[in-house]
């Protein structure tokens, strides 16, 4: 048996990178409008889940994104992050920079920016069903 988590609000699904390079700090990701979680095993933190703070996808066992749908991009930065170097990492997060060119993760890394997690969370109201882990069978 499996179990698919479903948030009920839109954009409750993200999936968000932290670098940091010195005092400074970036946040950033994917936020996707719809999706859903699957686990073989019954969540059993639903008792003491708070919706507004939401759960990390790896505290759940053996959660695994299982649909996404519409996800947009976004990019925060630490106060400490002066506008020129925000907007030269903006271009690189959304693959618009002229002077860089690849994934955004391993730029930020080329230009000494260390990755310090990666994570997936989900929150809001949420919606949890057993569904059948075998594919149907149509006769």
């Amino acid at each position: 048996m499996l179990y698919q988590i479903i948030p009920l609000e839109m954009g409750s699904l993200v999936q968000r990178y932290i670098f940091k390079k010195q005092n400074k700090e970036i946040k950033c990701g994917t936020v996707w409008k719809l999706g859903s979680i699957t686990t073989p095993t019954k969540p059993k933190f639903i008792s003491h889940y708070q919706a507004q703070i939401g759960i990390c996808i790896a505290d759940i066992p053996g959660a695994e994104i299982s649909k996404t749908y519409d996800g947009e991009k976004v990019i925060y930065f630490s106060e400490t992050v002066d506008e020129d170097e925000q907007d030269e990492l903006t271009d690189i997060f959304y693959g618009k920079s002229k002077k860089f060119s690849g994934e955004y993760v391993h730029v930020f890394q080329d230009l000494g920016w260390k990755e310090i997690g990666e994570n997936t969370y989900i929150f809001g109201e949420l919606e949890i069903k057993e569904i059948n882990d075998e594919p149907e069978q149509y006769k």
